[in-house]
């Protein structure tokens, strides 16, 4: 297993790019700012997004494992790769997703825990409704790990 950054044509991950973020114009806003990283075992089975939000903290703007490969800890192996890297750098990692049955515990189970909630910001940001698990996302929860 590897992981590398990737500084140049980032979206020929747009695939798992979408997994985790279902709509493009809002990938765009931090695709470019953001560091990339994808993890390979033989192919590319996942990849994360992450920026500099100030105040120490570093956040995940995108996380996706193939669907074919999830459950077999490569999404855990990115998270604990980006806290071993940024230790000396950050002093938070933190990352906001749906109120979702399939997310939340999936973040809960690396560490983090529940900072904060943006009210409504899936139905303000995204032209349509998005639903994981038969759950429509409203709220942003943010969930943080100290590094």
């Amino acid at each position: 297993m590897k992981i590398r950054e990737v500084n140049e044509n980032k979206k020929q991950f747009i695939a798992l790019l979408l997994l985790a973020d279902e709509q493009e114009n809002m990938i765009d806003y931090y695709l470019e700012k953001g560091t990339m990283y994808v993890l390979e075992d033989g192919n590319v089975k996942a990849e994360c997004v992450v920026t500099d939000e100030d105040n120490g903290i570093l956040e995940i703007k995108n996380i996706a494992v193939d669907p074919q490969n999830q459950g077999q800890g490569y999404g855990k192996a990115l998270i604990d790769f980006l806290s071993s890297k940024y230790a000396d750098e950050y002093s938070i990692l933190q990352v906001g997703t749906g109120d979702s049955p399939l997310t939340v515990p999936f973040y809960e189970k690396c560490g983090f825990v529940r900072s904060h909630n943006i009210p409504n910001f899936f139905t303000d940001n995204y032209d349509h409704p998005i639903y994981e698990c038969g759950v429509q996302l409203i709220d942003m929860v943010y969930l943080q790990r100290c590094l």
